[in-house]
């Protein structure tokens, strides 16, 4: 049995005693019901109950570090294969930032949805002060295309610059 294997057994056990020890403090509990039970018992009872509380504590501690510790390992790359992928992907230029994802995602936003919608939604109109309000509303989501079309593509020229 590994080391860690043993610690955790051991944390569990001693969880399994305090438990009992709580057990045997309830039964005396319900067994003195009818009698009165002196302050100094309840004194030492109550002394007794933190002793327990503060050893669980520790316990749970110790069997938290152990299963987190004998599950470290988990997810970690390992494999030949797995290492040389990811060197070509990091060839390739690796994954983008999340600006320039979430300017692609704004950008097939505005070409597939915004824009088609507007466009749609004007041609069908005959109220003139609605359709100069649509081609202002068109106009900027053509700007903001624009503007976000010019911005990819510097990244792309940058990324590509730093290629051999």
């Amino acid at each position: 049995m590994s080391k860690k294997t043993e610690q955790i057994y051991k944390a569990i056990s001693s969880l399994e005693d305090l438990q009992n020890q709580i057990s045997i403090i309830n039964q005396l509990a319900k067994s003195k019901n009818g009698s009165e039970i002196s302050e100094s018992e309840r004194a030492e009872a109550a002394r007794h109950l933190e002793n327990i509380e503060f050893e669980m504590a520790q316990a749970l501690k110790s069997l938290r570090f152990w299963i987190g510790s004998l599950y470290s390992y988990n997810g970690k790359s390992t494999s030949r294969a797995k290492v040389q992928a990811s060197k070509e992907n990091g060839k390739k230029g690796g994954r983008p930032p999340k600006e320039i994802t979430m300017l692609k995602k704004r950008k097939v936003e505005l070409e597939e949805s915004v824009l088609p919608d507007l466009r749609r939604e004007k041609s069908v109109t005959t109220d003139l002060e609605l359709e100069e309000k649509l081609n202002l509303q068109i106009s900027d989501y053509e700007n903001e295309l624009a503007s976000i079309d010019e911005r990819l593509e510097k990244w792309n020229d940058d990324r590509s610059s730093l290629r051999p």
